[in-house]
């Protein structure tokens, strides 16, 4: 495929990276297997057999105190005192720049830590009164707890200078990594903790207390839990951690240190009920040009939640799913294919690092306005399970029933195996969309992994008999296969995949956008890394081909698609970065996906319409990125080349350009503005195909930790001319219609006043108004299409 502007992070690049011809793919790997088994030569002071884990005996202390963010109690004194913190990025193996000590202890209900983190510079120190979760461009400190001491899964607690929380889940293996850092985390769930921070003359320091009912973990006699604390300096851009992780290694987690003396902890059954009401005013603008409103739509559900020590059991009746978080608008002219949003639904998010999968089988976004549904998940011993049933009412009357299950089982020291099974059946119909899958990943030699996986989609087969009924005969299967290979090296790693998806695979409970395909790509990477205090602190260079193949025409005819890329990313000293990409690119067209279309002959006759052979080309673009600022951030992005005009099967230049400057003027204050423009033009005559520009402002206050205001506007302009004929220019009919263009403009206004003192304790007032107006930024003449009023109230109860 061809893509003028690909902007890819390091973990995407990991994840998709490029596919290769099946030929090439062999060699590759031999070249690179032979390149990359040699063990790297260690750094100064560095044995080749790495750094030693550390390990501590954390202390018991029957007592109990005041989350303040003063460590000034008695108990703070009997603590154990973590130090000694090494730099992990960008540099690994250093000792850190910056001193930070960690105090911990538990009581026999909670676990608690005091960091002090001293800085040379404590009036750099970045910190706001963030919004939850939104602490990424402060100063903040990162707690992972390994409470089932696997390697594989971590609890996250992390806090920033003024002791606002974010909160998560850190699993290794759930997707690919291929890269420089590996592992992945999901800060959408949240958990129940307490925590306070203050500034200090030296730097600052925070307080935490998390309960144990706020965790899951094994109950066998006395505990040792997986411990790792990481640091970021956003000043320098540095993140340090507690013990000396290094980038030669395929998991993170797995150089974690070890807490030991963990003991008679109080738990409990924790039980979780949320009631909540809701209430919504819907307006709409009718044909006549006048604008109705419905009456109060009210509704009110609840969330039930029974924590055991291992395991949760959850349930909802008639949940309400509002979304109170906007998606950043994309870019959809052009496209082929779904966009994928991330799942930010709380039901859904308890467990959720339990239901990942390669190819994402699992999607849980697909279950749109469920009545009711239950879910457990957990794990016991080295078997973690996952099952989550709902009934979906849709708006187009085909309610489902979801039926999600999945389980995964750790060997080795990092390696897992897993099932998973997914059924939609349609209420009142004999369809159904089923899957039943394996996968298995194999860590070994420290930075390698092979992961493999083979499956099959399960629908039923309908035909139609002499009498007109449609009725099912039998079943068709269609398979799902992987087979991955990669090195996470630090100065030289790959990823090499090759992925299968039947031609009428069909997954309805995951995030399959495109099937009947075979996607092969050599990923590499290579860093080098300069000196303490250079101004270039790393170089890294991505690289490799990608190749892409109807199913049934892998190893048989030539690919589809494809292409070769070169990325290089520069980080300087400060945080500065600046990102190149060359990259040549090609895409075949299919007659099939032009069957109907004609254009005029030579006498103006009809003709069956063929699009060109083929289009193949190059592109580049150049991205720079800020360090983050006490003021603000930002980056600008710009990108040109060939691109495929997928809608009338011709070639065409694309120019993207985008740029994205946040801006802090206070702790309490934030605005972001972020500006995306795409246009394309043909190859045949330089006239435009379509032009997308979409600025977006968003601006935040938020004068305590709890109390939380948010304004959103985005404004989407998009244009996209007639279809024409790739070789004449006459225009493109379909089934005797010609094609026309579109011209879309409006301004999406969203409102959002939100207090929410804990997790699942809340109350959201909205408001969301669409205007549209037939001129491009014809602002005089917005009219109002739709808008609706929001409001929700959930108390949290727990025992």
């Amino acid at each position: 495929m061809i893509m003028s502007a690909m902007r890819l992070s390091i973990n995407e690049r990991a994840r998709f990276g490029a596919r290769v011809h099946a030929r090439w793919t062999g060699a590759l790997v031999a070249l690179s297997v032979a390149a990359a088994l040699p063990t790297a030569l260690p750094l100064a002071g560095q044995t080749s057999d790495g750094p030693q884990p550390r390990s501590f005996v954390i202390p018991r202390i029957e007592a109990d105190v005041l989350v303040d963010g003063h460590l000034d109690e008695r108990v703070w004194a009997e603590a154990a005192v973590l130090d000694g913190f090494h730099q992990y990025e960008p540099i690994d193996g250093r000792p850190a720049e910056e001193r930070t000590e960690v105090l911990v202890w538990y009581a026999p209900d909670a676990i608690v830590f005091g960091v002090r983190a001293y800085d040379s510079k404590p009036e750099s120190v970045r910190a706001t009164n963030a919004d939850r979760d939104a602490i990424g461009s402060d100063d903040h400190i990162q707690i992972f707890l390994d409470t089932f001491n696997d390697k594989r899964r971590a609890y996250l607690f992390a806090v920033n200078p003024l002791g606002v929380q974010e909160d998560g889940v850190r699993t290794e293996g759930a997707v690919s990594a291929g890269n420089i850092f590996g592992g992945s985390v999901d800060t959408n769930p949240d958990f129940i903790f307490e925590s306070a921070g203050r500034l200090t003359e030296e730097g600052y320091v925070v307080e935490v207390r998390v309960p144990f009912k706020s965790l899951r973990f094994s109950t066998d006699g006395e505990q040792t839990w997986g411990l790792n604390i990481l640091r970021q300096v956003q000043r320098t851009g540095y993140r340090d951690t507690w013990t000396d992780v290094r980038r030669a290694n395929a998991s993170f987690l797995l150089q974690a240190g070890s807490m030991s003396g963990l003991r008679d902890l109080e738990r409990g059954v924790v039980v979780e009920v949320q009631p909540f009401v809701t209430g919504a005013i819907q307006g709409r603008r009718t044909e006549t040009g006048g604008f109705d409103r419905d009456d109060l739509d009210s509704d009110a559900g609840a969330n039930f939640r029974l924590g055991f020590t291992s395991a949760t059991l959850d349930a909802t009746v008639n949940p309400d799913f509002s979304q109170v978080e906007t998606d950043v608008g994309q870019v959809t002219v052009n496209e082929r294919f779904d966009l994928f949003f991330p799942e930010k639904r709380p039901f859904f998010l308890e467990g959720i690092e339990l239901f990942s999968t390669p190819n994402q089988l699992i999607y849980t976004r697909r279950i749109l306005n469920p009545l009711g549904g239950g879910k457990l998940t957990g794990k016991v011993g080295r078997v973690g399970f996952a099952y989550l049933t709902a009934y979906d009412e849709t708006p187009d009357g085909t309610d489902a029933l979801f039926n999600i299950a999945r389980l995964r089982g750790d060997f080795g020291e990092s390696s897992i195996a897993g099932i998973t099974v997914t059924d939609r059946s349609v209420i009142d119909s004999p369809d159904y969309s089923r899957v039943v899958a394996g996968d298995v990943r194999y860590v070994f030699g420290t930075m390698y992994y092979l992961e493999v996986q083979a499956g099959t989609s399960i629908r039923p087969r309908f035909v139609t008999g002499e009498d007109g009924v449609r009725r099912t005969q039998g079943t068709e299967t269609d398979p799902v296969w992987k087979v991955e290979f990669d090195r996470t090296g630090r100065n030289w790693g790959f990823n090499y995949q090759l992925n299968g998806l039947g031609e009428r695979f069909d997954a309805a409970s995951g995030f399959v956008p495109r099937n009947n395909n075979v996607s092969a790509h050599a990923f590499n990477r290579f860093t080098i890394y300069g000196e303490r205090g250079a101004a270039i602190e790393t170089f890294t260079a991505f690289f490799g081909p990608t190749r892409l193949w109807l199913y049934d025409d892998f190893g048989n005819e030539s690919a589809l698609e494809g292409g070769e890329s070169i990325t290089g990313i520069l980080r300087l000293r400060g945080g500065w970065e600046v990102e190149g990409n060359a990259a040549r690119n090609f895409f075949k067209f299919q007659d099939s996906a032009f069957d109907g279309f004609q254009t005029l002959g030579p006498s103006n006759q009809p003709i069956t319409y063929s699009p060109r052979d083929e289009v193949d080309g190059f592109s580049g673009s150049l991205q720079v990125r800020t360090p983050t600022f006490q003021f603000g951030n930002g980056s600008v992005f710009f990108g040109r080349g060939t691109t495929a005009i997928f809608a009338e099967g011709s070639e065409g230049t694309s120019t993207t350009a985008s740029a994205v400057a946040t801006l802090r003027p206070s702790d309490a204050f934030r605005l972001e503005l972020r500006t995306t423009l795409r246009r394309i033009v043909r190859e045949l005559d330089g006239s435009e195909f379509s032009r997308s520009l979409i600025p977006r402002v968003q601006f935040e206050y938020q004068p305590t930790r709890a109390l939380f205001f948010r304004t959103i506007a985005e404004y989407r302009s998009e244009r996209r001319s007639p279809l024409i004929s790739t070789a004449t220019g006459e225009p493109l009919f379909l089934d005797g219609e010609a094609i026309d263009g579109f011209d879309l403009n409006g301004l999406r206004l969203d409102l959002l006043a939100s207090f929410e003192p804990t997790p699942g304790t809340v109350a959201f007032l909205g408001y969301g108004s669409s205007l549209q107006t037939p001129e491009g930024f014809g602002f005089s003449g917005l009219e109002r299409a739709d808008d609706g009023f929001f409001l929700k109230l959930a108390y949290q109860l727990r025992r």
